[in-house]
Parts: structure tokens; sequence; C-alpha cells
């Protein structure tokens, strides 16, 4: 009941009640009358169709920008003809208006809304709530149709180099978590696994040992990357922590599109890599937020990075970060090929230093970044 419609059963009851008291039956018809539309208001609402929804999202993955609808079918199951009715559905903070048109038994209608996709994340779609009310306004319904789908939406990338080579070289071989597998250089010898290529097997090394070993090869002219985010709440605003995330897929993106090893750490302690697929490294970097329980501080997260068997060189992106935050870093710059720190939000345009064993790109946005980075790793 809407509140005109509780104030119409009041002043009903009121004026039936007055009328009865002064024996008036003019005021007892009136009353009777203003309680009879309340009470046929309720009917009205009270029987809801058999309405059904379902929905598809398409795209139900897209990269920021891009577009993507809904398409929600509703379809009448029940033996009555169903009114036109106004709907909403939920899309994440924001509601989406539906006009369902009246639907003849077994009919059904499908209505399609765009979806914005300027925002990186991921998002319920759903649910459907259906609003039905009287003629007058003195009731109103709403049943809620509990399927919810989701979209997810993937940072914009930049076109950016990626690392070159590892400076490291070593012709009898790597150590064999440090190099991607699969080249010609010979590494070290390992046990056989199920999918091991035989013309790899070691026949005399196996008849030694009493198991099958093979040669494990490895391609040490692939560069490897870390990349680091900071993922501090207090380092960033809204928009530069968009920046910082469109500032890693870049690199993650760049590393993956040339099949290059990589390893992408936070410091709230999500780790993934190139074992993962594009979707799954994608997806994980739609649904980052800044946090301010961190698992680790940056220098405990590049200390960790230097032990990765991935990473050769590394990338630290990170927020206004202090000085402070420069020297965890020193520690550890001569276990890489090359570091990179990104201080993004910096409120220059893009500035480049050359430090003792690292590098140290400012930016105030990833557009910013993306210059200077190629700028840098084209010399």
């Amino acid at each position: 009941m809407t509140a005109a419609g509780r104030g119409t059963l009041a002043i009903g009851i009121l004026i039936g009640v007055i009328g009865l008291a002064v024996g008036y039956p003019t005021l007892v018809a009136m009353g009777a009358t203003l309680i009879a539309a309340v009470i046929i208001a309720l009917i009205l609402v009270g029987r809801p169709p058999d309405l059904a929804s379902s929905r598809v999202v398409v795209p139900d993955r897209v990269t920021s920008g891009d577009s993507a609808v809904t398409q929600l079918t509703v379809a009448n199951r029940g033996r009555r003809t169903s009114g036109a009715s106004k709907g909403q559905e939920r899309f994440g903070d924001d509601l989406i208006p539906v006009d369902i048109p009246s639907l003849e038994p077994g009919e059904s209608t499908t209505v399609t809304s765009d979806l914005s996709t300027a925002a990186r994340g991921i998002f319920d779609v759903g649910p459907l709530t259906v609003r039905r009310g009287d003629p007058i306004g003195l009731a109103r319904r709403g049943d809620i149709n509990s399927d919810i789908s989701r979209l997810i939406v993937h940072p914009r990338v930049h076109d950016v180099s990626p690392f070159p080579a590892g400076l490291r070289r070593d012709m009898e071989g790597l150590p064999s978590g440090e190099a991607a597998e699969g080249g010609v250089t010979f590494s070290n010898l390992r046990e056989y696994v199920p999918g091991d290529d035989l013309r790899l097997v070691h026949w005399r090394s196996s008849a030694r040992v009493g198991s099958l070993m093979v040669r494990h090869n490895i391609d040490v002219h692939r560069p490897r990357t870390t990349v680091i985010l900071d993922t501090s709440t207090g380092l960033y605003d809204d928009d530069s922590f968009e920046d910082a995330v469109r500032a890693t897929a870049s690199v993650i993106v760049s590393a993956m599109t040339r099949r290059f090893p990589f390893t992408l750490r936070t410091s709230h302690g999500h780790v993934i890599d190139d074992r993962s697929s594009r979707l799954a490294v994608m997806d994980l970097l739609a649904a980052l937020t800044p946090h301010d329980d961190e698992t680790m501080d940056l220098g405990q997260a590049a200390v960790a990075a230097s032990h990765d068997p991935a990473g050769l060189s590394c990338a630290v992106i990170t927020g206004r970060a202090g000085v402070d935050a420069l020297r965890s870093l020193g520690p550890i710059r001569n276990r890489f090929d090359q570091l990179t720190m990104i201080r993004m939000g910096s409120g220059t345009s893009s500035e480049v230093y050359e430090l003792a064993g690292a590098v140290l790109i400012n930016a105030n946005t990833s557009a910013d970044f993306a210059q200077a980075w190629n700028r840098r790793m084209k010399r």
C-alpha cells in the first residue's frame, strides 16, 4: 500500500465512523467508497502475473570503453494477460529502467539495454524488480526475479615495449627455474614426467640412476618479467589507482602478446604468472582494488619477487610513494637485470630518472607512463 493508499484508507474509516456516529448515510457511503477503492487496489496488485525472466550479457567480458548490452527476456507463463509494467535492473550501484509491455499467455518479449563500461571492475547485472500499481496509485507491488548475471570490464591497455632481453647470459645453462622451458639451450637433467618428448630422454643417465631422465632445455633469450603492483590505499586517489592498473596491464599484456614469461604480484598477496590464461590474468586485473590491510609492504614484495624464477627484469608500479619506498628497493637492485619503479599520480606529465641500478619514472597518467616507458625501453 502506498502513502496515498494509507491516507485514503484512514480518511475512509474516519468519514465512515463520523457518518455512523451522527447518523448521516452520505458520509457512511463516502467512507465505504474510499475503503472499497483501497481494497480493490490491493486485489489488483495482489495477484501477480506469472512472469519469468532470463538474461544474457553480450559480451560478458569487455575492455573498458567498449560496448556491452544486457538482453532481458520476459515471458508470461500464466493463464491471463499480464498488464504493462515498469521494471528496474540493478547494474552495480545503478538502476536500469525496463519497460515491460502487456503480454498474452505464453508470449514473451526481449528488452535490450546498454551497459556502461567506462569503469573497470566486476559488476552484477540484476536482479530484475517488476513494479505494478493500480491506476490511481493506492497500492504498489514489486516482485524480484533473483537471476543475476555478471559483466567483467578489463582495464584498457597501452601499446608498450616489453623489457629488452635479459643481460645475463650463460650458454652452459641457467638454473632450471630461472628461464623459460622449451628452448635449445641445455640446462640440466631432470626426471621424466608424462608428456615429455621422448627424444629428450638421456638414456645413459637413465640407466645409471635407474629412472628415466630427460634433458631440460631452456630459452635464455626471452625476457622474463616480474611486475609488482602496490595496492596500498593511502598512495592513490581513484584516478591514479586506475592509471596504475592500466600501466600494470600494459606491461603484462606486452609480455603475454609475445609469449614472454612473466609474474604479476600485488602487495595484497595476489600472484599470477604465464601459466595462467590471458583471460584469467585480465579478470584478476579487473577485480583489483586498493587495500588498507596489505599482506606485505613494497620492500617485502620486491624481495619476494627477487626470488621469483620468472623475473630477471622487474617493474614496480606504485602511487605517491615516498623516499622510504625507494630505499626499500635498494637491497635487491642487483638481483635484476633491470629494475624500473613507476610512480603514478605524480602531478607531472613524465619524468625519467636514472638511478644507481634502477630507473624511476614519474607519470601523471597511464598515457604519460606509456610514452616515458617506450622512450626508455627503446634506448
